[in-house]
């Protein structure tokens, strides 16, 4: 299965470069996995990354959503094809779950752009549809932000997720967190598909 390291910022990102070296880190391999999922490396605090993603992080969801729907915190990056592929299995299930998006940069600096490009959209949810449309191009990965401005808030905001992420101990990408009525708080990895996100989330069918 393929796993995204989190990767510090080349100084070559121009002005903000140290700013951004400063949001994201990197997590020798050599590090445990968690006792309980062995998938997950070990300190990765799934509780903070959830409650401080929902409360000072930038996410994308469906406008439509209800909100009384159950919320799924994912991490993700607008380059990275199981990040894709986990978005296109949460997809049948959206009027039944609200999965809440906070993109971080993991691969390139374009992942910045892109992710800003969506954030500053009038609908970011409808525009990251519109990227993952486009993600399998032959000519260019999803959407393609050269020459469109995008203000610099934007770019700051990202930059929060990926300090918030960090902060959480994520290493890698897709990362997603359902925290259920009981309050303990699950993970959905990558290479999960739409059956094993409705189990986490609903349980197994009777």
């Amino acid at each position: 299965m393929l796993r995204r390291t989190l990767l510090a910022v080349s100084a070559a990102f121009s002005a903000g470069a140290a700013f951004a070296a400063d949001k994201v880190g990197i997590r020798p391999e050599t590090v445990p996995s968690s006792a309980e999922y062995p998938h997950l490396r070990a300190g990765t605090q799934l509780d903070h990354l959830y409650e401080s993603m929902l409360a000072n992080g930038f996410g994308i969801k469906n406008p439509k959503a209800s909100s009384d729907l159950p919320s799924v915190v994912i991490v993700s990056d607008t380059q990275c094809p199981w990040c894709s592929r986990l978005w296109n299995a949460t997809m049948p299930l959206t009027d039944k779950v609200n999965f809440v998006w906070y993109l971080v940069p993991v691969l390139r600096d374009l992942s910045i752009s892109q992710a800003a490009l969506i954030l500053s959209s009038s609908n970011p949810w409808e525009k990251y549809g519109e990227h993952e449309l486009h993600f399998k191009d032959a000519g260019f990965r999803g959407l393609n932000p050269e020459g469109i401005p995008v203000d610099q808030k934007y770019r700051d905001e990202v930059w929060t997720n990926a300090k918030i992420a960090r902060w959480s101990g994520v290493t890698s990408v897709p990362l997603g967190v359902y925290k259920n009525k009981a309050g303990k708080y699950i993970p959905i990895f990558s290479g999960s598909s739409t059956e094993q996100i409705e189990e986490v989330i609903f349980g197994k069918p009777k």
